[in-house]
């Protein structure tokens, strides 16, 4: 097909005007006339863009074709295998094929960029350049051969220029390596290569009779690869002997952790299970008192029978004829350990005498009266401006005297150490004699004092504002290796005011202190605590203050809101992925005044609309007691398979009831007590797709239940929708509640448009703009699901990064306030199990990350699918009403401010999860 015919099709397939719509007037069962719109466009704009974009790279790719016997490398399918996963065998193959834009077929848009710079970049020029560079530097390095200094100066600014014109002789030029793919060409060494390494992999999977071969077939210049398998029958382990050796303790030391083995009677025989097993045995003579024991102490059995195979002797000579014609039998034969040069035995070591000292920092004199004393055997030894409490320390150091060396108490105390954010410098020295380990621990304490500050622009409602923050630490603050912190903070938002209209910006200041002390241990009476002294325990009590004044350049600010919180909070680490934080306390004292306008905004916002808004700016006391629970084996920067889960409990205000009958006497009155359960559980899955892909799927879930006399919860518990981590084509904290408009005409019960439009029809309104988003729902019922494609575009400087992503959910009130009036409205934001799957709202959209390592900059574009809300009733000349049903958005998305289906921009720092 040439360009000409594609385009004409395109063009009769997405019309520039026009498009088709279809309506029907039929009566609803509430007597109106229900109009259904459906229409399909392809804007002019839409359309140029994407006819220019593909004639660019159509031509691109039809100018610069594969050599006379190069084909590019397709598909590569495998067939044949059933017990081993193609995922498996997928990630074998180093060679893939070139990227496809979004997956369609053919669609290699960065090949095409490539081949469209290649055809006119001239790679002869740049050699000839380099060569050029070459033969200067060589005459350069001649002429100062003698002077050391000179020549290495030059050495590094030859490296420099030779790494460029090298990338630029090879990779081509900046917009080749960065914005295009070279072409990944078909060569049978490299599949043939691939036959052996699967081949290999099936062998050390279990099938040592596996058999691989491969397929060609030429499509449109691409060249598809079949890889043919057949497994064949696995290898089982029948009798299996792991150790054969003299010592009667490693004897009795392996016999007892038998049951631990990787290579097990009825396992296939793989060659990972034998690398697992030797370094499981390693692990565990390092764990029992064998210090400087490795895995090359482990050697096979010498035997004449059987064959060589990852440290083990096998024997695959076994027969079974109930049994051969499903799998063959192995038997292994086992390893001996053998002992250190001019030793009959291997020696079991033990930690005495055990020693800690604090050296001096850098720069400072050696301390000649050093502080020292003895506690639970370890000799301790402080400078005199670093002590630390030794009962504290004791509880860090796993290295005990008259002890057994094992290996996991040596990580374990250096791991303790470190994470106490008092050492920069922590090391081990050792020294074996006659069976005992002298140990010192040597450390180089951080600063006592330490300031740092950041800076940046805050991003609310889309609309940027700085903020500036600043810490200042103090260690060791009492020498018990606690840390007090003061932090400070301040930041100027400009957003839309609620009191008016969405034209105009309202200024908010907010700032706040708080002031922090850690505790590397629990406070808690008994014993119990010293059973957390390996799970990395915290306590922290803080004791903040923040201030909120909204509009403060104006003569009457709609509110000004301050408060101070204190809380007690145990933290600490179960296993490796595993986080607990237990907060025993959480008290807020809210102080909160405001404006009469706004305070006359708010209190018809309650009474007709339901919206809770008008007590989060009330006076009020807020308690509570919390516990969360946190899963996570997801590393950022790695790709590969991950999960996350968070489970979180609260339970607020019952102590609190104790001082409602005393409230006068406390000088409580007009403070609002509030009395809530809370729960949250969120689950996440990362599923890598390819080498630069990754599937993330998320689901969040959570109720609140406010058993106080008004049903609300307080504003900070309270459960939102939308915004960067949530649903990304709903503003922030705007979704729902359920079915109701985000903002409603309280006079009439009508939706707010973006525009003003009202629901009166006029002559010429073909369309309505977008919903008014005003005001916060806050609901009690939170249910979203997530799903997030991310994919890698190019490099520049760091990772620029793509993403799709579909996001489902909504946000309900459980019941309604005593102070609302019920109407149609308020009772369509009430949770009901006969319609919330109904009113589930959807948006999609796409994204781009930077990734800059240490620093990942997002920005999200949501456009809506389908809105639960967009159903309303409109009125002509002649007074008929008439039900506009818009809730299938999708196809009225436009980049025009005044469509119903505008995207929202999301910006954020890191992944939304």
């Amino acid at each position: 097909m040439s360009r000409k015919a594609f385009f004409v099709v395109l063009k009769k397939v997405y019309p520039l005007t026009g498009g088709f719509s279809r309506s029907s007037n039929n009566k609803d069962t509430l007597g109106y006339h229900t109009t259904r719109h459906y229409t399909r466009r392809f804007p002019l704009l839409s359309f140029l863009f994407l006819s220019g974009f593909l004639s660019l790279f159509w031509a691109c790719s039809r100018k610069s074709t594969p050599k006379k016997d190069e084909y590019l490398l397709g598909n590569q399918l495998f067939k044949g295998n059933s017990a081993v996963k193609t995922e498996a065998l997928e990630a074998l193959l180093p060679q893939r094929p070139n990227k496809r834009f979004l997956g369609i077929p053919g669609a290699t848009v960065s090949l095409w960029i490539y081949q469209g710079f290649d055809k006119r970049y001239d790679r002869e020029a740049q050699r000839v350049r380099f060569d050029s560079l070459n033969r200067d530097y060589e005459r350069r390095f001649t002429i100062y051969a003698d002077n050391s200094r000179k020549l290495s100066a030059l050495r590094r600014k030859y490296n420099r220029k030779a790494n460029k014109y090298r990338l630029r002789v090879e990779e081509g030029h900046w917009g080749m390596r960065t914005l295009g793919e070279a072409p990944v060409y078909f060569e049978e060494k490299n599949v043939r290569a691939n036959v052996l390494k699967i081949k290999g992999y099936l062998v050390n999977e279990g099938y040592r009779d596996a058999n691989v071969e491969f397929l060609t077939d030429t499509i449109f210049g691409r060249v598809r690869i079949t890889y043919n398998i057949e497994e064949g029958l696995p290898h089982i382990l029948r009798e299996v002997d792991v150790l054969t050796h003299k010592d009667p303790e490693i004897d009795s030391l392996l016999s007892k952790a038998k049951a631990e083995s990787y290579v097990k009677s009825g396992k296939n025989f793989r060659y990972s299970d034998v690398i697992s097993e030797i370094s499981r045995i390693e692990q565990l003579m390092q764990n029992n008192g064998y210090f400087g024991f490795d895995r090359n102490y482990l050697r096979p059995v010498q035997s004449a029978l059987g064959k060589r195979n990852g440290g083990f002797l096998i024997d695959t000579t076994g027969h079974n004829a109930a049994t051969d014609s499903l799998f063959h039998i192995v038997d292994v034969k086992g390893l001996q350990v053998n002992y250190p040069r001019n030793q009959e035995r291997h020696i079991r070591y033990t930690f005495n005498p055990v020693g800690f000292r604090v050296e001096s920092l850098p720069g400072d004199p050696p301390s000649l009266t050093n502080d020292t004393t003895v506690y639970r055997g370890i000799h301790y030894s402080f400078t005199p401006k670093h002590y630390y409490s030794p009962r504290v320390l004791n509880d860090k150091i796993l290295i005990r005297p008259g002890n057994l060396y094992r290996k996991i108490d040596w990580d374990e105390t250096y791991r303790q150490l470190s994470v106490l954010d008092q050492f920069q410098f922590i090391n081990i020295d050792t020294d074996t004699t006659n069976g005992y380990i002298k140990t010192l621990i040597r450390v180089i304490p951080h600063d006592k004092f330490q300031v740092t500050g950041e800076g940046g622009v805050n991003v609310v409602q889309n609309l940027p504002g700085p903020f500036l923050n600043g810490t200042f630490r103090v260690r060791n603050i009492f020498g018990r290796l606690e840390n007090f912190e003061v932090s400070l903070r301040g930041a100027l938002d400009a957003n839309f005011g609620l009191n008016s209209k969405n034209t105009q910006l309202v200024r908010t200041l907010e700032m706040g202190a708080n002031t922090a002390l850690i505790f590397p241990r629990f406070l808690f009476p008994g014993k119990i605590a010293a059973g957390f002294n390996r799970k990395t325990p915290r306590t922290i009590v803080s004791l903040g203050y923040n201030y909120t004044n909204r509009d403060f350049l104006g003569s009457d600010p709609d509110f000004i809101r301050s408060g101070f919180q204190a809380s007690l909070r145990y933290n600490w680490k179960k296993s490796e992925y595993e986080y607990l934080s237990l907060t025993a306390v959480d008290l807020s004292v809210l102080q909160s005044k405001q404006s009469r306008e706004f305070g006359k905004l708010l209190d018809s916002l309650y009474q007709y609309g339901g919206n809770p808004l008008k007590f989060s700016f009330q006076s009020a006391v807020i308690s509570g007691v919390s516990f969360s629970y946190v899963f996570n084996n997801n590393i950022i920067g790695q790709n590969r398979r991950a999960h996350y889960l968070r489970l979180f409990a609260e339970s607020g205000g019952t102590a609190l009831s104790l001082l409602e009958s005393r409230k006068e006497t406390l000088g409580l009155q007009g403070f609002e007590l509030y009395k809530f359960f809370k729960a949250n559980v969120e689950y996440r899955r990362y599923k890598p797709l390819g080498p630069k892909s990754t599937l993330v799927y998320r689901l969040n879930s959570g109720f609140i239940f406010n058993y106080n006399d008004r049903r609300v919860a307080p504003y900070e518990k309270s459960l939102t929708g939308g915004g960067s981590n949530s649903l990304r084509a709903w503003p922030p904290r705007r979704l729902g509640l359920g079915a109701a408009y985000p903002n409603v005409d309280l006079q009439t019960g009508s939706p707010i448009f973006r525009n003003g439009e009202t629901t009166t029809l006029k002559p010429g309104v073909t369309q309505y703009s977008g919903y008014e988003y005003r005001f916060e729902q806050l609901g009690d019922v939170l249910m979203e699901a997530n799903a997030e494609l991310r994919g890698h575009l190019f490099r520049f400087v760091g990772d620029v990064n793509y993403a799709l992503f579909v996001d489902v959910g909504n946000v309900w009130r459980l019941r309604l306030d005593k102070g609302t009036s019920p109407n149609q409205n308020t009772l369509n934001g009430v949770f009901e199990l006969n319609r919330f799957y109904k009113e589930f709202a959807v948006g999609t959209g796409v994204g781009l990350r930077y990734d800059l390592s240490y620093f990942i900059f997002r920005l999200d574009m949501g456009i809506k699918v389908y809105d639960p809300s967009r159903r309303f009733a409109v009125t002509n000349a002649l007074g008929e009403t008439t039900a506009i049903d818009e809730r299938y958005l999708l196809p009225k998305f436009s980049f025009r401010r005044s469509s119903p289906n505008y995207p929202v921009f999301n910006i954020g720092i890191g992944y939304p999860f």
